[in-house]
């Protein structure tokens, strides 16, 4: 009985560790898809000061949910998230719409696949 209380325990445990980390990885990967849809539409108007700004408070909330998604997740993938907003950076300073907008939409789409791969799903589990 007593062994069957701590299997019960511990897969408790992990199966809870896992929808939490799933809860926090999809509102952070939400927050910065709707914060980078600010910097497009920003880069589709040419509004180049305003695409900055918002570049730099997404880099900020990247910062902070960084070191979470980097326990959570692939490195490889954390390391392509740093280098397209890099790059997104200089595409901006050097206002360079058509790159920018590239940028821009290879970002969001990085951030969703990460979202999406980590649903729990028959999918994912196979």
């Amino acid at each position: 009985m007593r062994t069957l209380t701590t299997i019960f325990t511990i897969v408790v445990l992990l199966l809870g560790g896992s929808f939490t980390s799933y809860r926090y990885i999809q509102s952070t990967a939400q927050t910065l898809g709707s914060q980078l849809a600010t910097v497009e539409q920003s880069i589709s108007t040419q509004v180049w000061a305003a695409a900055q700004k918002k570049l730099n408070t997404t880099q900020q909330h990247w910062d902070k949910s960084k070191p979470w998604w980097s326990i959570l997740l692939d490195h490889q993938e954390i390391d392509k998230i740093d280098i397209s907003l890099k790059r997104l950076d200089k595409y901006i300073v050097t206002q360079n719409v058509p790159l920018s907008l590239g940028e821009v939409a290879a970002l969001e789409q990085l951030i969703e696949h990460i979202a999406d791969t980590e649903k729990l799903n028959l999918r994912n589990i196979l």
